[in-house]
């Protein structure tokens, strides 16, 4: 299943690009588990799992969440 990372900022609110008002998204890859995907995406961001899917950037405030394609349309 393909995964992508939502970033979120400081106080915890999705953000998104000024001008379309989508959410800034990363793609993080195909991975059989959201466990990989989490993994792979703390090595990818430079980030710190701290809650079920939720990471957050080692520099800096704000981090991702991590969702598989499905969540996200959902989203």
């Amino acid at each position: 299943m393909m995964y992508l990372a939502i970033e979120i900022g400081p106080n915890g609110g999705m953000r998104t690009h000024p001008h379309t008002a989508e959410y800034r998204t990363v793609e993080i890859g195909e991975f059989n588990t959201k466990a990989d995907a989490v993994r792979n995406a703390c090595h990818q961001l430079n980030c710190r799992q701290i809650f079920r899917g939720v990471i957050r950037c080692l520099t800096g405030q704000g981090g991702y969440v991590v969702l598989n394609t499905q969540d996200y349309a959902q989203v």
